[in-house]
């Protein structure tokens, strides 16, 4: 058994595993990290005890609800934004608050030129 150097986890060989599992085992407990399973040179999987799954699965369920709140709180902050109302005066300010006569051509031009700035 050794450790893999680029990921710094610990290793073992299939031969290792065959040779003693619970060996392997108190060494993913000892490290406190699963233990790579090698096999020709290439990872063929990763042991960990039942106390490391069993805390790796509930910290996935735990993310996965921590996404899924964001993703409500995200859709109901738009459907919010959505369904809000504005004034006309909330939108275009003291023009909205203006009369202009569309009779006179330039008076509308004027307060088209207000409105856009």
């Amino acid at each position: 058994m050794s450790t893999l150097l680029t990921l710094q986890v610990p290793t073992a060989s299939i031969s290792d595993i065959k040779r003693s599992p619970s060996a392997v085992f108190e060494l993913a407990k000892r490290e406190g990290n699963a233990v790579y399973a090698f096999s020709h040179g290439k990872v063929s999987g990763v042991m960990l005890t039942r106390e490391q799954y069993e805390s790796m699965a509930a910290r996935i369920e735990q993310l996965e609800d921590q996404l899924l709140d964001t993703v409500v709180a995200k859709r109901i902050a738009i459907a919010d934004a959505e369904s809000c109302v504005f004034t006309d005066v909330e939108v275009r300010g003291d023009a909205a608050l203006r009369t202009v006569d569309i009779s006179n051509s330039e008076e509308c031009r004027q307060a088209l030129h207000c409105m856009a700035n």
